[in-house]
């Protein structure tokens, strides 16, 4: 049985935390199946504000998210919690 997840990239350009968060997601993309909604905070004035401080932001479907400096253990964790 294959597994898909949805989940919301919100990066800003030139962020290497950024960089390598997306570096992370695309490694896992194939295993998982993610579909990756891929938002610049820089295109909406409240998203910047709400997440300036936090990007990278990985929002998955149970509302749950990691940000910040994203460690590819936790990431593997929350895809897991996250297999619909």
């Amino acid at each position: 049985m294959e597994f898909m997840i949805d989940l919301t990239f919100y990066y800003r350009e030139g962020c290497w935390l950024c960089d390598k968060a997306e570096e992370m997601l695309n490694g896992l993309q194939e295993k998982y199946c993610l579909t990756i909604n891929k938002i610049s905070i820089d295109s909406d004035r409240e998203l910047y504000e709400l997440y300036q401080g936090d990007i990278p932001v990985i929002e998955f479907k149970d509302r749950s998210a990691l940000h910040g400096v994203i460690k590819k253990k936790d990431l593997l964790r929350k895809l897991e919690e996250n297999r619909i």
